[in-house]
């Protein structure tokens, strides 16, 4: 079952981002010959009123849109280099652009509509010293010597700044209020004072006007993390060892969805998601980061690089890149014979 779940993230994303290109090149005119799910072997296809073969591959592992005399000196007026550069850009960068909104809208409806683990001002544990003084699971904290309490982390720095001396605690138990009076030890483990009891969490939704700022920032520092990871792995050769193929990310995410239910999950949806669209963004031949650099080229030069060139580039990069697919495959499977 949860092999099908990865099986379905991965299909579902790789789709979204060929998606993105189908449909930008739809709002700019632009013919779309293939959209094709998967590589390799063909399984299905169907061609459609518009003339756009829909196809279904064997191998899971990618999918693409071709366009109509794609880096080929073509004269015909629907061949896709004869569009304006700025269609073409549009087109390309659609995909990428599609993967980051899908993280987007992951993590603003995983907010609004399931919620976020939050740790509340209410007592989940308790220990001994803090039962000798009167507290009890589920008390709600409402102060800490008469100052309201706005988070949990109220409570912790009230308690911490009173360098051990007693501190009152408002609660409200069973709809009544009464004050609790404690006395702070010093934890060496913790390096703070504490008074001997734990805190709640609860999942709490947000709003959909706070969880879109909330995904943004998330997207962002995913975004920060892949490429600071990138850079390491470049100039430092860190993580090399721990690159998987298409085998090894079925199997983590199985492992870990697994392990961490729905929540970890939707939170891979999203970070695979970015992932996915700044690995497309690098100038590599073959993805759309190479494309978008050769369209700025033309732009600037008000001229295209000649097309038997770049599409060989584009050839070669796609090669090599299904070479790379193809090694970590099976270090991937032979990973699980030494295990």
């Amino acid at each position: 079952m949860h092999v099908l779940l990865a099986l379905l993230l991965l299909g579902v994303l790789i789709m979204a981002h060929e998606a993105g290109h189908f449909w930008a090149a739809r709002a700019c005119g632009i013919d779309v010959q293939e959209f094709s799910m998967g590589m390799g072997p063909l399984l299905l296809q169907r061609r459609s009123k518009r003339g756009t073969l829909f196809s279904l591959r064997l191998l899971p592992i990618g999918g693409f849109c071709q366009f109509y005399g794609e880096d080929q000196e073509v004269t015909d007026a629907r061949c896709f280099n004869n569009y304006p550069v700025w269609k073409r850009a549009v087109t390309v960068a659609s995909g990428p652009l599609m993967n980051f909104a899908v993280a987007l809208v992951v993590i603003v409806l995983y907010l609004s509509a399931i919620g976020l683990m939050t740790v509340v001002p209410r007592v989940a544990e308790v220990e001994e010293n803090a039962m000798e003084a009167g507290l009890m699971v589920g008390d709600e904290l409402l102060s800490v010597n008469g100052v309201d309490i706005l988070s949990s982390q109220d409570v912790t720095q009230a308690i911490a700044d009173s360098r051990g001396e007693a501190v009152t605690l408002s609660v409200e138990r069973d709809g009544q209020k009464m004050d609790i009076v404690l006395t702070p030890f010093y934890d060496e483990e913790a390096g703070r004072y504490r008074v001997g009891f734990t805190f709640a969490q609860e999942r709490v939704r947000v709003s959909l006007m706070e969880s879109i700022p909330f995904s943004v920032r998330y997207n962002v520092e995913s975004v920060k993390l892949i490429v600071d990871a990138l850079k390491n792995m470049i100039f430092k050769g860190e993580g090399v060892d721990e690159v998987t193929g298409p085998v090894g990310t079925v199997y983590v995410i199985q492992e870990v969805t697994q392990q961490g239910g729905l929540d970890v999950y939707l939170e891979l949806i999203a970070m695979i998601s970015v992932n996915l669209g700044v690995m497309n963004l690098l100038p590599i031949p073959g993805l759309d980061g190479s494309r978008l650099l050769f369209l700025l080229v033309e732009g600037v030069r008000r001229k295209p690089v000649r097309r038997e060139l770049e599409g060989g580039i584009h050839f070669a990069g796609l090669c090599l890149l299904m070479g790379l697919m193809v090694v970590l495959t099976y270090k991937d499977i032979m990973m699980f014979f030494v295990h």
